[in-house]
């Protein structure tokens, strides 16, 4: 009887551990390189990658702060601010809209974009990267983590990504997710381009934020917004210039 009672305590901890860990925010910090970003575009010039290191020489990070808002059904991701500026006040900018939503109970995903000088819908059903696990861990804001990779051929992006178990929500920042557990830190291209959890706050429950009724743009799927970008990816190369306009 004994064992029993001690049995069902174990699961109920378990279980309350489970709810308490699988609803939250957390803010990363994306920091991109662009120095090591344009050091990747085999089409380019040396005199041309020399000329854009000149131009960054006082500015090659670029950092953002962007939310992560999950419970164990839905998922929001956006900018922390949609207006920004630099740190030192002088100038300021509005972000291009991009809000990720995932639906984990029907699998779905509903994208706001703007890319390409465009404004996307994005509606389709939730896809995730296929993803190599990898035997190596390290701790990330306190959180043990596996070490996972993958590459994406649109953008042509070797990544590498740490995700926990600890908080048992698939998802990320972006669009990464489809591993066992909450990533906290994506690595891509050797750190061109470096996202960090800087706040991470757990709840026994999250509201999620909503969506506008309304919403602007052409209805696409993942695969069509994947298609665009590639394509314009190759006439930027074929003129030997740098595709600002995509997303990175």
């Amino acid at each position: 009887m004994r064992k029993i009672i001690i049995a069902i305590f174990f699961l109920g901890f378990i279980q309350a551990t489970f709810a308490q860990n699988s609803a939250g925010k957390i803010t990363f910090e994306k920091k991109r390189d662009w120095v090591k970003i344009q050091s990747k575009a085999t089409y380019l010039s040396k005199e041309q990658k020399d000329r854009m290191a000149q131009t960054w020489k006082n500015e090659t990070e670029y950092k953002q702060k962007m939310v992560l808002t999950f419970n164990e059904k839905q998922s929001h991701y956006t900018f922390e601010n949609q207006e920004e500026q630099s740190e030192d006040g002088t100038y300021s900018w509005r972000n291009d809209l991009m809000v990720i939503t995932r639906d984990f109970e029907n699998g779905k995903i509903l994208e706001l974009y703007e890319t390409l000088g465009k404004s996307y819908v994005v509606e389709d059903s939730l896809k995730f990267s296929k993803w190599k696990i990898l035997n190596e861990i390290k701790e990330v804001s306190g959180y043990i983590c596996m070490k996972a990779s993958t590459y994406d051929p649109v953008k042509r992006q070797n990544i590498v990504a740490w995700f926990t178990t600890d908080i048992p929500v698939s998802a990320g920042p972006e669009r990464f997710g489809g591993l066992p557990g909450m990533i906290l830190e994506i690595n891509i291209d050797d750190d061109a381009i470096v996202y960090t959890p800087s706040i991470i706050t757990l709840a026994a429950t999250q509201e999620i934020p909503k969506l506008p009724k309304k919403l602007k743009g052409k209805k696409v799927d993942i695969d069509f917004l994947n298609k665009e970008t590639e394509e314009y990816i190759k006439q930027q190369e074929a003129m030997h210039n740098f595709p600002w306009a995509i997303r990175y």
